[in-house]
């Protein structure tokens, strides 16, 4: 009889621990939330959208987005931060949180490194350097010389102090030896640079392209690592000043509990999504290129870019509070 009394309370036992491996092994069993840093309708939102369907259809439970954008960012990113780390939130948004914020701004609501744990990035590219159409130069090397003979004289619009627009007009004038006028807006840079009431402007393809293609402003240079496939004749900067390169990226990050087993699969699954022949269409349309690297390369790539930032925001003194 005491031998029957401890087999029951054995199996009692493993039954009880049965649904809480079924509950691991299941995942997902729910909606998933994906936060974008960003207004809806700007940036990273549109793609985020994209891959929350795809996403949807691979996991077979639905994934909505939810934009939470504010204090450059950092709102966003905090609230992935603050998450469970059980795979229903996940982080979608450009590398800038992670790699120019920790130096721009005093203090964080969350720790880049100690918080989250990097997916992947989905994709990477470079923008353009437009001038309105006016302006009486033809090429780069046009600017520049103009900007020597004008110092302080060539506006040039950005997205606001510390941006990656204004870092790279910081990288620009010091790798040409100049010294251009900043103009710094919240948004509608380029609306002006089209108005003419700022002559230089550096856009992403997505918004400069319709322009471009209108005659509304001129390409100049692609900031990228080789010339985008959307304008071909188009220099690159580092054709004319040798490394010279400012690139935007987005990635996918989690928060730092989440299971090892559950950033594998959401790695594979995103990958998978971003080999398709449709998403490497809209990737390549928007004037970016498709990457999938690992969770470490990632997380490798995250640290080289954040040292970099960092001297030159350092350097250059630039504070946001």
């Amino acid at each position: 009889m005491t031998y029957f009394r401890i087999f029951v309370a054995l199996c009692a036992a493993w039954l009880a621990i049965l649904p809480a491996y079924g509950q691991k092994d299941s995942w997902p069993s729910k909606p998933i939330r994906i936060v974008t840093p960003t207004p809806a309708g700007v940036g990273s939102d549109a793609f985020s959208r994209l891959y929350a369907d795809k996403l949807s259809k691979a996991l077979k439970v639905p994934v909505v987005v939810e934009n939470k954008p504010g204090a450059l960012s950092t709102l966003g990113v905090d609230a992935v931060a603050k998450a469970p780390g059980d795979g229903y939130t996940i982080l979608f948004s450009t590398g800038n949180p992670f790699t120019m914020a920790p130096f721009l701004l005093s203090r964080l609501p969350y720790n880049p490194e100690k918080d989250f744990i990097p997916v992947t990035q989905i994709f990477r590219g470079g923008s353009f350097l437009v001038v309105n159409k006016d302006v009486p130069v033809k090429s780069l090397r046009d600017l520049i010389i103009m900007a020597k003979s004008k110092p302080g004289k060539v506006t040039f619009a950005s997205y606001g102090p510390g941006t990656t627009s204004h870092l790279g007009l910081e990288l620009l004038q010091d790798a040409a030896g100049v010294d251009m006028l900043h103009i710094p807006y919240k948004q509608g840079a380029l609306v002006d640079v089209i108005g003419g009431q700022v002559m230089v402007g550096w856009e992403p393809p997505v918004s400069a392209l319709p322009h471009i293609k209108a005659g509304r402003v001129r390409a100049l240079a692609y900031t990228g690592s080789k010339r985008s496939s959307v304008l071909p004749d188009v220099p690159t900067l580092a054709e004319i000043y040798p490394g010279l390169e400012v690139f935007t990226w987005v990635g996918v990050w989690v928060p730092k509990s989440t299971p090892p087993a559950i950033v594998q699969r959401l790695y594979s699954t995103i990958t998978a999504i971003t080999k398709t022949p449709e998403m490497q269409r809209y990737i390549d349309e928007a004037g970016n290129d498709p990457i999938s690297p690992t969770p470490v390369e990632t997380a490798a790539a995250i640290k080289r870019e954040a040292q970099f930032m960092g001297t030159l925001i350092k350097a250059k003194n630039i504070k946001l509070d």
